[in-house]
C-alpha cells in the first residue's frame, strides 16, 4: 500500500509542470516505473490466519470460544475435500466463471466501468472470487485505484495458487455475520454440524450471507427473511445449471433450515470457560470436546449456590467445586466461584486454582505413609491427651483438638474418623515431616517451600496451602488404590500413564476407615452429611480459625471436592468441613451418581485389602481382646501386622478393701477383693481423671506394703515441677488464678501441709492436690508430712506483676 500511495502522490505534484514535451516522456516514464513499483508492491501470498477456538462440552454443547487474533471468530481451515454443496452454491453466487478467468472476468469489467461511468460513483465492482479474497486479505476503501489492484492481485494468486486454493482461502475468510469468518464455523454457528454435511438448502442459505452479512442476519427475523429469499434464488439458479434435480429443488426450497439458537454464556461455568479456552490455544483442532459435562456444572453450581444461602449468615462467602470422573480422570465439572461476575465476593477468583490451607484434609495421606512404613495398623493406640510440640527453633505450642477436648486412647481408625489433631500429630512424628512433603510433591502438589522448620509437626494440621484441583488429584490416589490419577479437560487427551504413588494395601486400608461410618462416631452424629447409603470415602477440613471449610467424597465411580470461605480469608462463624461443605458434597454426589452409568450397581462397602484377616481386638488399646474386655472389635490387618499380645487396658485388679489401693500379697486375704478394672498407663492419668473413670490405683496400700521399706516416710512434689513463671492478672478474680499443687506421698495415707514462703495454708490427705491462690512476687513451695519430719525438696514460683 505504501508504494501505492507514492505513485499517486507523485502524480499529484507533476501535474502543474506538463508544460512540455520533455515533461511528457518524463511523465511516461515515471509512469512505467510507478506502475512496476506499483504491481511489485502487489501481494500474491494467501495470507494465514489463526483460527478461533470453539470449545464444546463432551456432549457437543457450547462451552466458550477463544476469538481469533482480530477478535473475530472462524478462520477455520475447510476438509482436505472440499464440499460439494458448498463449492456448487457458492460458485452460482458469487463467480459463475471462476474456472473460465485467471481471477479477472473481463465481460463482467466491461458492464461495471459502464455502470460506474453512467453513474459517475462505483456501484458494481465485479468482484471475483479472486478479488474479493484480495479485497479481505488488505482491506481498503472501494476506489478505482483499489479495485485496479484487487484485479492485480486476483491475476498473481491464481496464477501462483490455483483456482482451488483461491477458493478454498475465500470460504475460510469470508464474513457470514455474528462475527463469524469461514463457511465452516458458520456451518457450526447456525446449524451446528460440519460443513460437509450441509443439506443443499443449508449451503445455498450460507452462501448468500456474505454479500449483506448485516442486513441478512439469521437471529433477526427480518434478516432471516432476507437471507431465506435469498437461498431460494440460489437454489433456482442451481436448478438452472442442472446441479440440483427438480425433485431436489422442491425438497430443499420446502426443508426446515435447523437453525439453532444463538449460542449463550452461561454465567455458572465462566472459569471453566476460561480455564479450557486458555488451554485449547495449545491444540491443532479449532474444535475441542471438553470433559466438562454441562448439566452436570450446571447442577453443581446450583447446589453450591443453595448450600452458600443456608449459611451465608454464618459468614460464608464464597464457594467452589470439582466434580471428577475416577475411571478416566474426566474433570466433569468446574465451578470456580459462587457468581463470576460479583464484585462483592471476588468472583472473578477461580477457587478451584487458589490456594488456601486445607485443615485436617492432609491427613488420611500422612495415616497411609505410616500404615505403608509398618509403624502403624489400623487398630495402633493413639493417645488423644495434651502434647507438647517442640519447633526445631526451640519453641513450643500446645495443639489442640476443633472442639478443645481429648478422648484419651483411641484406635488410629478411629482417630481419622474422628479427624483428630493430636494422634495426627503423633502419626506425623513417626513418618517424619521431610518424606511427607516428598510424598505430596510427587503427587502434584505444588509451591511447597523447603527452608528449614517451615511446616513442622503443623502439615497434620493445614500449613500446607493447597488448591481443590491439588487435593482432588490427592485424594484420586485413594480412589485409585494407591496410584496417581491424572486429571483430564479433553475428551481426545491421551491418557496419562498412572504412577504408584502409594502401597495399594495401605491405600485400600485408609480408603476403608474413611468409607466407615461408625469410625467417625462419637464426633459425627449418624445421619448426617457424612453417611451415605452406598460407598463413598469421605474427609472434611477446616482451616484455622474457620477461614476454609472443606470436603472431599468418592465413590467407586465419582470423587467430589467441596470448598467454602471468602476471598479475603475472613472467618466465619463455625463454618466447618462437616457442616459446611459435606451437605452440598453430598448432594452432588447423589445427584450424579443417579445418571453416571446407571448399569453400573453401587457399591455397599469399599472392600478391606485383599490379604488382609479380621480379628477381634479390644477397642480401647488395640491388642487381641481378653475374656476381660468389655467390648471387642474387629479390625483388618495385612499379613504380619495383626498383634500377638492380649489388652493389657482390662485387668483383674486386687484391691485393699479399706482403701481402695493395690493390694500386694501380704494383704490378709480377708482385706482383698478382685475387680475387672481399666488399668491405664500414666499418659492417660489426667484425661481419665478428667472423664471420671474408674480406673485401678497406681498406688499400693500402706497397710500391707510389699516391701518393708515402702513404710519409710517421704513427700516429693508431684506437680509442678521445676522453676515456675506466671504472670499475675489483677483484674482475673482470685477464685480462678490458681496454681495446682500435688504431691507423692509414703504411706499414702498420711496428711501433708503445704507451706508458701514458709507459712502453712492447707492441710490435706489423699490424694494430697491444694489449689493455692497465686500473690505476685518470688514464692518457695514445700510440703510436710503431719507426723514425720520428712519435707520435700522446695519448689519456687515467681508470679510476675
Amino acid at each position: 500500500m505504501s508504494a501505492r500511495r507514492t505513485a499517486a502522490d507523485a502524480l499529484r505534484r507533476l501535474a502543474p509542470r506538463l508544460r512540455s514535451r520533455r515533461t511528457w516522456l518524463a511523465l511516461l516514464a515515471l509512469l512505467l516505473v510507478a506502475g512496476g513499483l506499483y504491481v511489485y508492491a502487489l501481494d500474491d501470498a494467501l495470507l494465514s490466519v489463526e483460527p478461533s477456538r470453539l470449545v464444546l462440552d463432551r456432549r457437543g454443547r457450547y462451552l466458550g470460544e477463544v476469538p481469533a487474533g482480530d477478535g473475530e471468530l472462524g478462520y477455520w481451515p475447510l476438509p482436505y475435500v472440499m464440499p460439494e454443496r458448498v463449492v456448487a452454491a457458492t460458485l452460482i453466487t458469487e463467480d459463475q466463471h471462476f474456472h473460465d478467468h485467471p481471477g479477472v472476468y473481463l465481460p463482467s469489467v466491461a458492464r461495471a466501468v459502464l455502470q460506474n461511468t453512467r453513474n459517475v460513483r462505483v456501484i458494481s465492482g465485479a468482484s471475483t472470487i479472486a478479488m474479493q479474497v484480495a479485497r479481505m486479505q488488505e482491506p481498503g476503501p472501494r476506489t478505482l485505484l483499489r479495485k485496479v489492484s484487487e484485479a492485480l492481485e486476483a491475476l498473481l494468486l491464481i496464477r501462483r495458487h490455483g483456482h482451488e486454493q483461491v477458493l478454498r482461502q475465500y470460504l475460510m475468510l469470508a464474513p457470514y455475520g455474528n462475527r463469524a469468518h469461514g463457511v465452516a464455523r458458520a456451518a457450526r454457528l447456525y446449524f451446528d454440524k460440519p460443513v460437509e454435511d450441509l443439506s443443499w438448502a443449508q449451503a445455498a442459505f450460507l452462501a448468500g450471507l456474505p454479500q449483506m452479512p448485516g442486513r441478512m442476519n439469521p437471529y433477526s427475523p427480518d434478516g432471516l427473511r432476507r437471507a431465506t429469499r435469498r437461498s431460494h434464488r440460489i437454489l433456482r439458479a442451481l436448478h438452472a445449471k442442472g446441479l440440483l434435480s427438480a425433485v431436489e429443488l422442491e425438497q430443499s426450497l420446502g426443508a426446515e433450515l435447523g437453525i439453532v439458537p444463538r449460542p449463550r454464556r452461561r454465567s455458572e461455568a465462566m472459569h471453566a470457560v476460561l480455564e479450557w479456552s486458555a488451554q485449547a490455544k495449545r491444540r491443532q483442532s479449532p474444535i475441542s470436546v471438553a470433559t466438562i459435562d454441562l448439566e452436570i456444572q450446571e447442577q453443581a453450581a446450583a447446589i453450591l449456590r443453595d448450600n452458600l444461602e443456608r449459611i451465608e449468615d454464618s459468614g460464608a462467602g464464597n464457594t467452589s467445586a470439582l466434580v471428577v470422573d475416577t475411571a478416566t480422570g474426566d474433570i466433569l465439572a468446574w465451578v470456580g466461584s459462587r457468581d463470576f461476575f460479583s464484585e462483592e465476593h471476588k468472583g472473578a477468583i477461580d477457587f478451584v486454582r487458589t490456594r488456601r490451607s486445607p485443615g485436617s484434609a492432609l491427613k488420611p495421606f500422612l495415616y497411609a505413609l505410616g500404615l505403608e512404613k509398618g509403624a502403624f495398623t489400623a487398630a495402633s493406640e493413639l493417645p488423644d491427651t495434651p502434647m507438647d510440640v517442640r519447633s526445631d527453633a526451640g519453641g513450643a505450642y500446645l495443639p489442640e483438638n476443633i472442639n478443645h477436648t481429648f478422648m484419651g486412647p483411641m484406635l488410629l481408625r478411629e482417630a481419622l474418623g474422628n479427624s483428630r489433631n493430636i494422634p495426627a500429630l503423633r502419626v506425623l512424628s513417626e513418618v517424619g515431616v521431610e518424606p511427607a512433603l516428598r510424598f505430596f510433591e510427587k503427587a502434584g502438589v505444588g509451591d511447597i517451600r523447603w527452608e528449614p522448620d517451615r511446616y513442622g509437626l503443623g502439615l497434620a494440621i493445614g500449613n500446607l496451602p493447597v488448591t481443590l484441583e491439588e487435593l482432588a488429584g490427592l485424594y484420586g490416589v485413594l480412589a485409585r488404590e494407591g496410584e496417581s490419577l491424572p486429571l483430564r479437560r479433553f475428551v481426545d487427551e491421551p491418557q496419562v500413564p498412572s504412577r504408584r504413588l502409594l502401597n495399594r494395601e495401605a491405600a485400600q486400608l485408609v480408603r476403608h476407615m474413611l468409607a466407615d461410618p461408625l469410625a467417625r462416631r462419637p464426633m459425627f452424629p449418624a445421619g448426617g452429611a457424612l453417611d451415605y447409603h452406598y460407598a463413598v470415602a469421605v474427609k472434611t477440613g477446616t482451616s484455622q480459625g474457620y477461614r476454609d471449610a472443606w470436603t472431599v467424597a468418592f465413590s467407586d465411580r465419582l470423587l467430589v471436592a467441596v470448598w467454602i470461605g471468602n476471598h479475603d480469608w475472613r472467618r466465619m462463624r463455625g463454618v466447618g468441613g462437616a457442616n459446611g461443605a459435606a451437605a452440598a458434597a453430598h448432594r452432588i454426589m447423589d445427584l450424579v451418581m443417579e445418571d453416571h452409568r446407571p448399569w453400573q450397581p453401587m457399591l455397599d462397602a469399599f472392600p478391606p485389602p485383599e490379604r488382609a484377616v479380621a480379628v477381634d481386638v479390644c477397642p480401647l488399646s488395640g491388642r487381641l481382646a481378653s475374656v476381660d474386655c468389655p467390648h471387642r472389635k474387629s479390625e483388618w490387618f495385612v499379613p504380619g501386622s495383626a498383634p500377638t499380645q492380649h489388652c493389657p487396658f482390662h485387668a483383674q485388679v486386687k484391691l485393699d478393701r479399706r482403701n481402695g489401693l493395690r493390694a500386694s500379697p501380704s494383704c490378709p486375704e480377708s482385706e482383698v477383693i478382685s475387680r475387672v478394672m481399666l488399668d491405664l498407663p500414666d499418659t492417660y492419668t489426667q484425661w481419665a481423671r478428667s472423664q471420671h473413670l474408674d480406673v485401678s490405683p497406681r498406688l499400693e496400700s500402706p497397710l500391707c506394703p510389699a516391701h518393708e521399706e515402702a513404710l519409710q516416710p517421704k513427700v516429693v512434689i508431684r506437680e509442678p515441677r521445676g522453676q515456675v513463671r506466671l504472670l499475675f492478672d489483677p483484674d482475673t478474680p482470685a477464685s480462678a488464678s490458681t496454681l495446682r499443687l500435688a504431691a507423692e506421698v509414703t504411706p499414702s495415707t498420711e496428711p501433708i501441709v503445704w507451706l508458701v514462703d514458709g507459712v502453712p495454708v492447707a492441710t490435706v490427705s489423699y490424694p494430697h492436690e491444694y489449689r493455692w491462690s497465686v500473690t505476685p512476687g518470688r514464692h518457695v513451695i514445700t510440703a510436710a508430712m503431719s507426723r514425720h519430719a520428712e519435707v520435700s525438696s522446695p519448689l519456687t514460683v515467681v508470679v510476675e506483676d
